[in-house]
């Protein structure tokens, strides 16, 4: 037990490949396509296509510190870290 736990804490200090970080803001991403995709969002649902990757990090990192209110929204992105909301918006702003 303390060897596996050895080496699970020896790999984690091994930093995260770029194509993974990639992968894991794809994973988010699909989820928040799931009600802002185009043409399915509800009319007070904004298409995050049309928004560039500095509109949604903006307004990720608002909702997560309450500087922007809404029902749902501050929920989800508390979930996430500051570099994961990066991160996925940076993916959403090239897709």
């Amino acid at each position: 037990m303390r060897r596996l736990r050895g080496i699970v804490c020896a790999l984690a200090l091994f930093p995260v490949p770029a194509a993974q970080a990639d992968l894991s803001a794809q994973a988010i991403a699909m989820n928040c396509l799931n009600c802002h995709a185009s043409g399915q969002a509800a009319s007070r649902l904004p298409e995050l296509g049309r928004l560039s990757a500095a509109e949604l990090e903006q307004a990720l990192l608002a909702f997560k510190y309450d500087r922007r209110t809404a029902t749902l929204m501050p929920r989800l992105v508390k979930a996430y870290s500051d570099a994961e909301l990066v991160a996925v918006a940076a993916y959403l702003g090239r897709h």
